[in-house]
């Protein structure tokens, strides 16, 4: 069964060593949220608030903001400058590519040597 976005949040809290009340003193949310978020009452906090909690937890934001099924704002603001970027995704959509179009995609485009130089991860 799939871990919930709360329980991977206290999951990566408790192995970082924060406590409930740090991570809200260090978020600027009570820890009665946090607790509500980490059991599921509520739903996953804003992009933003989740690069700040992985920030805090040390951990790679792209994760946790997976597991809450949000997008990165960089992502974003990335493809609101770059149309034709976004017109990709809207048509790798319609063809209903999966996680093996992309990767293979990926395998293609590092193998091109497709992007900026230094830039291959």
């Amino acid at each position: 069964m799939e871990q919930r976005f709360g329980e991977i949040l206290r999951d990566l809290r408790l192995r970082s060593g924060v406590g409930l009340r740090e991570m809200a003193r260090r978020i600027g949310k009570s820890p009665g949220y946090i607790s509500d978020v980490e059991n599921g009452r509520v739903p996953p906090p804003s992009e933003a608030v989740i690069v700040q909690m992985a920030s805090v937890l040390g951990v790679d934001g792209d994760g946790l903001l997976g597991a809450a099924k949000k997008v990165d704002p960089k992502l974003s603001q990335y493809l609101a400058e770059q149309p034709k970027a976004a017109d990709f995704l809207r048509w790798a959509r319609d063809k209903h590519y999966d996680k093996d179009d992309f990767e293979r995609l990926t395998q293609m485009a590092k193998a091109a040597r497709l992007g900026k130089e230094g830039n291959d991860s």
